[in-house]
């Protein structure tokens, strides 16, 4: 059995799941519980708990939205164990797109599926490296996006439409929204690709998105077939659209992926090592949290972690 050390966000979901974490709080085994009190400070405390336990039972199990994974995750990976320590997950957010990608259900459905995990499994979580738009390293667990996806969590975050809709259950619901508001102020932008041997432009790209799973934006099933269970990461760019081309896309794009047969859309399977530039000005996003506004010039890799799920 493993010693839980929780990292939970209470404000996660406007807090609607509190009467599950009550019911997590009575597991036996929960070895510490640290609650977050500001934006970056799951990362801050994964990173403490990877330098300060030496426990072989430890997994780390994350309270949250996929921001808050996020968090947990780059912060384990920012101190270099020999034995990486494993997450898992109780999806409490608003959106929940990496519980949705891999079937893990709300959070009743996880806590109940966690009492009946005995082993780790290792998922895919792709990397990046250089300026996005300041220099840094990233990991993430869903997708990294540029241009349209980026300013539609942008427009979700700063409405406080969202915390209402997270009152009601229907916290994806804010996404939609925003995506109409959202279209008619982005604008088209550059995009060039080094893919190994492929220099790829994209001239008029509205839309950038690097996908490890079928979900981003709260249950948009941006590329179905996408598996966290294979070693490799997909690229979906979108060029720009009129509004009739867009909401034809998008409603193909929400019922069964019939999106990717537009030919203004397109899919990418990606090499280690590929590189993207945006010189323009843009919005970015990773796993549903804002990257800021600037230009974008990074490395592409992928990795495995281990997943107590």
């Amino acid at each position: 059995m493993p010693n839980y050390f929780v990292i939970n966000n209470p404000s996660a979901g406007n807090g609607v799941h509190s009467n599950i974490v009550i019911n997590i709080k009575k597991t036996p085994n929960i070895a510490a519980w640290h609650d977050t009190d500001y934006a970056g400070h799951a990362m801050y405390l994964a990173k403490k708990l990877a330098k300060t336990i030496d426990d072989p039972t430890a997994v780390v199990l994350v309270i949250g939205g996929d921001g808050t994974l996020n968090e947990v995750l780059n912060g384990l990976l920012q101190f270099k164990r020999a034995v990486k320590l494993p997450i898992a997950y109780i999806p409490t957010g608003s959106g929940n797109d990496f519980a949705r990608g891999i079937n893990l259900g709300t959070a009743e459905q996880a806590f109940s599926h966690l009492k009946r995990v005995t082993q780790t499994q290792l998922l895919n979580i792709g990397k990046i490296n250089g300026d996005a738009p300041h220099h840094i390293t990233k990991y993430f667990v869903n997708s990294i996006g540029i241009g349209f996806d980026a300013a539609v969590v942008a427009q979700t975050n700063q409405t406080a439409l969202k915390r209402r809709l997270n009152k009601l259950g229907c916290g994806s619901l804010s996404y939609l929204l925003s995506v109409l508001c959202v279209f008619f102020k982005q604008h088209d932008f550059q995009m060039t690709l080094m893919n190994g041997e492929d220099y790829i432009q994209m001239p008029h790209a509205f839309l950038v998105t690097l996908t490890n799973q079928v979900y981003f934006g709260g249950g948009i099933a941006i590329l179905p077939g996408a598996d966290v269970h294979q070693n490799e990461l997909d690229m979906v760019v979108a060029d720009k659209m009129s509004f009739i081309q867009f909401l034809v896309m998008f409603a193909s794009l929400k019922k069964n992926g019939g999106h990717l047969q537009f030919k203004s859309v397109h899919k990418i399977s990606l090499a280690r090592g590929a590189k993207i530039h945006v010189r323009d000005i843009q919005p970015g996003q990773i796993d549903g949290e804002e990257l800021g506004n600037g230009t974008f010039s990074f490395n592409i890799d992928y990795q495995t972690y281990p997943f107590w799920l």
